[in-house]
């Protein structure tokens, strides 16, 4: 295609929040993805990591009762050495939202525990 410069895309080098590790969620401007390098490493220059943006779904631990599939995830980023916490109680910008395993309903009273998380890409 003419004007056609990577493809898919899907696996882009992202300016990220100190203390990235691979496999944290992030978000980088309108992305909503997952690190698959720690910061720094990989090829990426210091301060990028390697975040992946396409339809995949990850495990995560998630605090909040799911009311079933397609329930919002929100995410409150690293802070450091902190982690990133993903919530359905938080406020603010959607990052995904939650998937059931096959043969689940996707439904989870308990008020936290791993959940299936696609992120959502605008």
């Amino acid at each position: 295609m003419k004007n056609e410069y990577m493809r898919p895309a899907a696996e882009l080098s992202l300016p990220v929040v100190a203390g990235t590790k691979a496999g944290d969620p992030v978000r980088v401007g309108a992305f909503n993805g997952v690190a698959a390098t720690n910061i720094g490493e990989g090829g990426n220059p210091a301060g990028n990591a390697t975040v992946l943006t396409d339809s995949r779904s990850y495990e995560y631990e998630v605090a909040g009762a799911i009311a079933g599939p397609g329930t919002a995830v929100y995410l409150t980023a690293r802070a450091g050495a902190t982690a990133p916490i993903l919530s359905i109680t938080v406020s603010g910008a959607v990052w995904g939202y939650t998937v059931p395993k096959v043969g689940e309903t996707g439904v989870r009273a308990a008020t936290s525990g791993k959940v299936i998380v696609r992120p959502a890409q605008v």
